[in-house]
């Protein structure tokens, strides 16, 4: 049989894309509706979903009028048995965003299936990438030395998540270092106890740390009692580590810490920066603002970011916060140069006459990766439908509901905020007993209504002066479909448990 003859009459052919999309888009408005009135999280047993599947793959496949079939299986097997993260009831973590224009920007990538490794393979997915990380600077109000179009130097691509984009930046700041000739085994990072554990992971693929507990060249700082970097004790650690013999490379700081939201000082960050420069080279200064940075299309939220200018890095997470699904991760660079001279390929099968102008954008060399789809058409349509004023509407109307979360535990003599609410995050913790609060957000969420996290951070006075792990539970409001009749269950289920184990006060 002709193979294109074959292709048309299996579930490839046109015929089925129609059925399948058609079907596609049936289920998919069902289960928005239902996310109303499903449990966020399901009681579960690990080889549930196992034990319905085959153990060897089917010999036959199906025929084109079943693919309706194949749809039903996969909502029965499988979407009931899932953590639904788009529920308007889902407090945990941060928000996993999304929204129809989103899905209809990933379901076009999905059908052009292009690969966007260089600008000649798919130019409309490059540039489009361009522009869009340049309105996106616009947008959340960056530096001009950030963007393509104002800067010589500076640029920005999407990477898929924002663990991807703190490897990147240590590549390349390792990569500045023994470019100057210092051995790599010399390198060393700096963070926050409080930062997210992509640092070191990120240490632990460039071979900077043999596992997550080596702290050889990975210095991970106590933080302040705003759980923020000291500036004192970078300076200090960073100066014994120059006398030493070793380098600082790189200083990763957060803007939306993942346990409360903590805020480092950038500029008091990289004014240490600029007094330690190691002959006339300062260290690479990265600031992971994944989550809260989101928030910074609101003119009013921008002093979070204040000292960005002098990073050498940025990234921000519009598949966190900004209606837009996984994965979309925004990376910034001041030099791109610096970046690109670090991951920069050149086998023969990926020259071309474009890429050795130099006038275009190849992106395989910004990130791991050399394949990429093009995500930058999502992310183009959620601007596009949602406008600037939309999405700052949008932001604004979580931070709204987090402070009705904010005014109730405030309000409730049994529990406490474990620190100042930031944007749509609530910290609290329950008074008394220290197992407390561990045991409400288990308790909780075992009911499955809701969904929150649990914490521990270094808050609680130890009675001497010093400070002690403290158990905190997280209400982080950012679900797209999220109202006050979900913040009001919410609080009726933390009330509830409140009521059967503390009793009132």
């Amino acid at each position: 049989m002709d193979y294109k003859h074959w292709i048309a009459q299996t579930p490839m052919g046109q015929d089925s894309l129609g059925k399948g999309i058609e079907g596609v888009v049936d289920w998919a408005q069902s289960y928005l509706q239902s996310l109303e009135t499903r449990d966020v999280s399901p009681a579960v047993e690990w080889g549930e979903v196992l034990a319905g599947l085959e153990l060897n793959p089917p010999e036959q496949g199906i025929g084109v009028d079943e693919i309706g079939g194949l749809i039903q299986q996969a909502d029965s097997e499988f979407v009931d048995r899932l953590v639904h993260w788009n529920s308007p009831r889902f407090f945990a973590f941060f928000p996993c965003s999304n929204s129809v224009p989103a899905i209809l920007g990933e379901l076009m990538s999905a059908v052009l299936n292009v690969n966007g490794m260089l600008w000649s393979t798919s130019p409309a997915c490059t540039e489009l990438e361009v522009r869009v990380m340049d309105w996106c600077a616009e947008l959340f109000g960056l530096d001009d030395a950030f963007a393509f179009g104002r800067s010589t130097t500076g640029g920005g691509c999407i990477q898929g998540t924002a663990s991807e984009a703190v490897l990147a930046a240590l590549v390349a700041a390792r990569r500045r270092c023994t470019k100057r000739g210092i051995d790599r085994s010399k390198v060393t990072v700096y963070t926050s106890d409080q930062a997210h554990s992509s640092v070191v992971k990120a240490a632990m693929v460039a071979g900077l740390a043999d596992d997550a507990d080596d702290r050889s060249r990975v210095r991970v700082l106590e933080t302040d009692a705003d759980l923020r970097i000291d500036p004192a004790v970078l300076e200090r650690v960073m100066l014994e580590d120059i006398e030493a013999g070793l380098i600082p490379a790189m200083v990763v700081a957060t803007i939306g810490s993942t346990s409360t939201g903590a805020v480092d000082p950038v500029g008091a960050i990289a004014d240490v920066l600029d007094r330690l420069k190691v002959d006339e080279h300062r260290c690479w200064l990265h600031l992971d603002a994944a989550w809260a940075g989101a928030a910074s299309v609101c003119p009013e939220f921008r002093g979070m970011m204040d000292g960005h200018e002098r990073a050498d890095s940025i990234c921000i997470n519009p598949h966190k916060w900004l209606l837009t699904n996984f994965d979309c991760d925004l990376f910034w660079v001041r030099d791109h140069r610096v970046l690109t001279d670090s991951m920069s390929i050149q086998p023969a099968y990926l020259k071309n006459k474009a890429s050795e102008t130099s006038e275009v954008v190849d992106y395989r060399d910004w990130h791991v990766p050399l394949g990429r789809k093009m995500r930058a058409l999502k992310l183009w349509m959620v601007i596009r439908c949602f406008g600037a004023d939309g999405l700052r509407s949008h932001i604004r109307g979580h931070v709204e509901l987090a402070e009705m979360v904010e005014r109730w535990v405030v309000d409730d003599p049994r529990v406490e905020l474990a620190c100042e609410r930031m944007l749509g995050l609530v910290c609290l913790k329950v008074l008394g007993d220290a197992d407390l609060t561990k045991r409400l957000v288990d308790e909780v969420n075992a009911r499955g209504r809701v969904l929150i996290t649990h914490s521990m951070v270094p808050i609680a006075d130890d009675g001497a002066g010093g400070r002690q792990m403290c158990s905190i539970a997280r209400v982080s409001v950012g679900s797209p479909g999220v109202g006050k009749g979900d913040i009001e269950v919410l609080c009726t289920e933390i009330k509830g448990w409140l009521d059967r184990e503390v009793g009132t006060r």
